[in-house]
C-alpha cells in the first residue's frame, strides 16, 4: 500500500499493492501469469480493505481478464487486461493502474510448461492536503494543529502520471501426481519517476518470487502450499502457508471447499497470520480471507487488520481458440 505521512511531504514511504490472496490475483502476482492456466477464459476480481481500526481504511479493488490462444501443439500466447483501484488514508490518495500484458507459453516433452511474459502499464495517481497536517500548521500557542495556517508546501502537483513496464518468467511441471509450480516477476523495470514533489525521484524496480504445488492427498482431497517473497527497495515481504481442498461430487452446488492459514513476516518482525476459507461454486472460485495483526501494531489495531475477497471465474473448453500469426512468404 502507498501512505503519506501526516507530519510532513518531504517524506513519502511508498509500497506497492499486494494481496494476502496473491495466488489468486495473477497478473498483480507475476505478468507470465497471463493465460497460463487451464481453459478458455478467466475473469478475476478482488477487493481488500484494511487499517480501519486506525483511522480512514485503505481499500483496493481489481479486476483482470486474460485468456490463452493455441499457436501449436505445444505452445501458445496468453493475452490479459487488468486493472487496480486504490485509496488510501486521510489524504485520499488515489491511485488507478492499467496493464496489458502478453506471454509466450510453451510445453517441453509434456512435463515442463514455461512461460515468458512482458507487461505495460500506466499509472495515475491524486492526493490532496485536506485532511492533513504539515509541521508549519503547528499553533506553538494553542498546542494544536491549526488547519487555518499557512502549509509552506508550493512546489507540488496532486496528479502525477506514468508508463509502467513489467516482465515475468514462469514455470510449471508434471511429476506423477504432483504438480509444482513458481515464477520470479520484476515491476518497474525502466525505474519511472514517481513524486508529487516534482522531484527526480525514481521507482526503485520490485521482484517477486512465488513457488507452490498441488499435492493429492486422497482422490478428492489435495493441498496447496505456497510461498510469496518479494523485495521493493528497503521493503520486503514473506508469505507462507498452505490451502486445503476438498473435491464434492459433480451434481452439487458446491463442487469444492477449501481453508488454510498463511504467516507475513516483514519488517523483521511477524506481521499477521492470514485465515482464508471459500468455495468453488457454478465455476466461480470464492475466497475470503482474514488479516490478523500479531505485529507490534496490534496495541493500536486489537489485532484487526486486513479483510479480503477475491473471485475467479474460469471458462473450461476442450480447446483452445487457435490463432495463425501472418508471415512473409518467400
Amino acid at each position: 500500500m502507498v501512505s503519506v505521512t501526516a507530519l510532513s511531504l518531504q517524506t513519502v514511504v511508498a509500497q506497492d499493492i499486494h494481496f494476502s490472496q496473491f495466488y489468486a490475483s495473477p497478473m498483480s502476482l507475476n505478468p507470465a501469469e497471463t493465460g497460463f492456466f487451464d481453459g478458455n477464459w478467466r475473469f478475476t476480481n478482488n477487493y481488500r480493505t484494511q487499517w480501519s481500526a486506525i483511522g480512514i481504511p485503505y481499500k483496493t479493488i481489481s479486476a483482470g481478464f486474460d485468456k490463452p490462444f493455441k499457436l501449436k501443439k505445444d505452445s501458445k500466447i496468453g493475452l490479459g487486461v487488468f486493472f487496480v483501484n486504490d485509496n488510501s488514508g486521510a489524504s485520499n490518495l488515489t491511485v488507478n493502474k492499467l496493464f496489458l500484458s502478453g506471454n509466450y507459453i510453451f510445453t517441453v516433452d509434456d512435463t515442463h510448461t514455461f512461460g515468458l511474459a512482458v507487461q505495460l502499464g500506466y499509472i495515475v495517481k491524486s492526493f490532496t492536503l485536506n485532511g492533513l497536517t504539515v509541521p508549519s500548521q503547528f499553533n506553538t500557542i494553542s498546542g494544536f494543529y491549526d488547519p487555518n495556517l499557512p502549509n509552506n508546501v508550493n512546489t507540488w502537483d496532486e496528479n502525477i502520471n506514468y508508463a509502467d513496464f513489467n516482465a515475468g518468467v514462469n514455470y510449471s511441471g508434471k511429476f506423477g501426481k504432483y504438480t509444482p509450480y513458481g515464477g520470479i516477476g520484476i515491476f518497474h523495470i525502466t525505474n519511472p519517476t514517481e513524486s508529487f514533489l516534482r522531484a527526480e525521484d525514481k521507482l526503485p524496480m520490485r521482484i517477486v518470487f512465488n513457488a507452490g504445488a498441488i499435492i493429492p492427498i486422497k482422490e478428492n482431497i489435495y493441498l496447496k502450499p505456497n510461498l510469496l517473497t518479494m523485495y521493493h527497495k528497503r521493503a520486503g515481504d514473506w508469505v507462507l502457508g498452505t490451502l486445503g481442498y476438498y473435491l464434492l461430487p459433480e451434481q452439487n452446488m458446491i463442487d469444492k471447499a477449501f481453508a488454510g492459514v498463511h504467516t507475513r513476516y516483514s519488517f523483521n518482525n511477524f506481521d499477521s497470520m492470514i485465515f482464508t476459507g471459500g468455495v468453488g461454486l457454478y465455476g466461480f472460485d470464492v475466497g475470503i480471507s482474514y488479516d490478523v495483526n500479531i505485529s507490534s501494531l496490534k496495541v493500536a489495531t486489537n489485532s484487526r487488520g486486513a479483510f479480503e475477497i477475491s473471485i475467479i471465474y474460469k471458462n473450461i473448453t476442450q480447446s483452445l481458440t487457435r490463432v495463425a500469426l501472418p508471415c512473409d512468404r518467400y
